[in-house]
């Protein structure tokens, strides 16, 4: 990567945070994931995208072997997106805090914040949607968590109910169960009468009145709407890890979806997520070999069970980033 190939110098990326994409990200997708978090960004020339004043994305840029060597990026990483914002910076990062890694260990001599942290934590968001890594101004390089983007979360006009949620997730989730808010009742029992001794002590008239005393109670119940404000689903892995849908109305929704009139008044959210056994068994060099097979295999079943929830309500659905998805 040199000037003299049109590209910026070897000095002038090192100075910047950066983006290093695999060949098979496309600049389309870089901008569709600017513009659903900045919707009034601009191509203020062919490749830069300015986010905001004084805030610009531009890119990408071939990599070429002493790019690689001199950025320590991965073998992969094809190409580079530059982004240039006016710094900001705190005080320095306490020696616990910044032995965590991430923004806090990238920036231990002094605590990123403000416009520079925002746009920082959108190069994080899109390295974790586009599998891709970043590299700050600061030689850190930051690479996504494994886990990162498996849980989905679909937006919709349309309530499920239980059981037509199992309905909808079995194919994908075999055995699935729902786990509601609101139980039905056991059937009722009979008005107590006060009388001792029960039924034997009754004549055929008294016996009469309480049975159809009864079947007014049970018409009356059965009559009222079961009301259900939000409820779930799960189902087991055999090492402990379960998927969970959890369904309820949206009462936030992430911006790149504020243009659906209905967010807010009558759109659901159906979360599906993923959750280990032991999830501090990520902190383990490397993790288990186990734990990453069943993280692929969440990873798909989550994305079959968007497919199959928004196939039955329609929607939108989105990552934890608030990036919108197409599983």
């Amino acid at each position: 990567m040199t000037g003299d190939a049109g590209g910026p110098s070897l000095d002038l990326t090192r100075s910047r945070h950066l983006l290093a994409v695999a060949d098979d990200v496309s600049a389309e997708e870089v901008e569709a994931l600017v513009l659903s978090r900045y919707p009034d960004a601009i191509r203020t020339e062919p490749d830069v995208l300015t986010l905001a004043g004084g805030v610009h994305l531009s890119g990408p840029f071939p990599l070429d072997g002493a790019g690689h060597r001199d950025l320590g990026l991965p073998a992969w990483a094809d190409g580079t997106y530059l982004l240039t914002c006016p710094q900001d910076r705190g005080r320095p990062v306490p020696a616990e805090l910044a032995a965590t890694g991430g923004l806090l260990g990238a920036f231990a001599a002094g605590e990123v914040r403000g416009r520079e942290r925002e746009t920082l934590e959108l190069l994080l968001a899109m390295g974790r949607r586009l599998g891709a890594v970043v590299r700050t101004s600061t030689g850190h390089v930051l690479e996504p968590e494994e886990w990162a983007g498996v849980d989905l979360t679909v937006y919709a006009p349309v309530w499920l109910y239980p059981d037509a949620l199992v309905h909808v997730l079995t194919p994908v989730l075999p055995g699935v169960q729902a786990l509601t808010d609101v139980q039905l009742p056991d059937a009722p029992l009979p008005p107590a009468t006060g009388r001792p001794g029960g039924g034997a002590d009754l004549d055929d008239g008294e016996r009469a009145w309480l049975h159809a005393e009864a079947d007014a109670y049970d018409a009356h119940t059965l009559a009222q709407p079961e009301v259900l404000e939000s409820y779930g689903t799960i189902w087991h892995y055999p090492s402990g890890g379960v998927i969970t849908a959890s369904v309820a109305a949206a009462d936030v929704a992430p911006v790149v979806l504020a243009g659906l009139d209905r967010v807010g008044e009558g759109m659901l959210s159906y979360e599906l997520r993923w959750y280990p056994a032991d999830p501090q068994q990520w902190d383990r060099e490397p993790p288990p070999t186990a734990l990453r097979t069943e993280c692929a295999d969440a990873r798909e079943r989550i994305e079959a069970a968007a497919r199959a929830v928004l196939t039955a309500v329609g929607g939108q659905a989105t990552d934890d980033d608030g990036f919108l998805v197409q599983p």
